[in-house]
């Protein structure tokens, strides 16, 4: 199955719309991933393109491990469903938070939307926050609450088994048994238990072997979440694209 590469672009970044589309038309990109900032429009972003919308996260206070945010947390998680139906989403993004695994699944039981994929977290946060989701586990058990589907971070994942000191090759296998829909792909080091989100190349992750993990499943689409030095071009993205098929050219020959 061929791959279908995501460009994740935020809910600010309309300046850069023309030239994501121009890459889709190209067929370098095949989807926007996109993350709804609150208080921005959705009116810059309305192109007849692919769309996959990224519910916000704690980093703007939605956190569906904290009780005491439930009124918010379903207030911009209803938005951003807005926003997915104005642009014919096909999935809405969720992280799992921090805090607890009890009110995470509370809130949960009160969204009613099949398109929402539940991301797996690293085990330990930014912060040191106690990340809800870092195991195939306990992201199978909110994923059951309403036949919620996964997006499998493989980055977070190696985080998370870092912090328990498993082999994230193994750790990831296990998580793809959970049929994730979509990946986010970016690289990072083997000595740091902490997110990082670092450009392809840059790091020490098996980028082959996640590319060849996705090959063998039914679904293909994979967000790359990788930095930009400047938010004026999405000429990095290109590049960490034609990085991953530089590393994966040898698994791939043929196809």
């Amino acid at each position: 199955m061929d791959l279908k590469f995501g460009l994740k672009l935020w809910s600010i970044n309309t300046d850069l719309i023309d030239e994501a589309i121009a890459l889709i038309d190209e067929k370098i990109f095949y989807y926007i991933e996109l993350f709804v900032i609150p208080e921005t429009d959705v009116f810059p972003f309305l192109f007849d393109v692919p769309y996959i919308i990224h519910i916000p996260h704690h980093k703007f206070k939605v956190n569906i491990g904290d009780s005491s945010l439930k009124e918010y947390n379903l207030h911009k998680i209803d938005e951003s469903i807005e926003w997915a139906d104005k642009l014919n989403a096909k999935f809405l993004i969720l992280h799992s938070g921090h805090g607890s695994m009890k009110d995470a699944k509370d809130i949960l039981y009160e969204i009613d939307d099949k398109r929402i994929l539940i991301e797996n977290m690293p085990k330990v946060g930014l912060d040191n926050e106690d990340m809800i989701g870092y195991s195939p586990g306990q992201i199978e058990e909110l994923l059951d609450i309403r036949d919620f589907g996964m997006c499998l971070d493989f980055g977070h994942a190696v985080k998370a088994a870092l912090s328990l000191g498993v082999d994230y090759k193994e750790f990831v296998q296990e998580f793809m048994k959970l049929e994730p829909r979509v990946f986010h792909i970016s690289d990072g080091k083997l000595n740091y238990e902490k997110d990082e989100h670092l450009g392809i190349g840059f790091g020490e992750y098996d980028i082959d072997f996640f590319m060849r993990s996705v090959k063998r499943r039914h679904h293909n689409m994979v967000t790359v979440e990788t930095p930009r030095a400047t938010q004026k071009s999405l000429a990095e993205d290109v590049e960490n694209v034609e990085k991953i098929y530089d590393m994966t050219k040898q698994s791939f020959k043929g196809d």
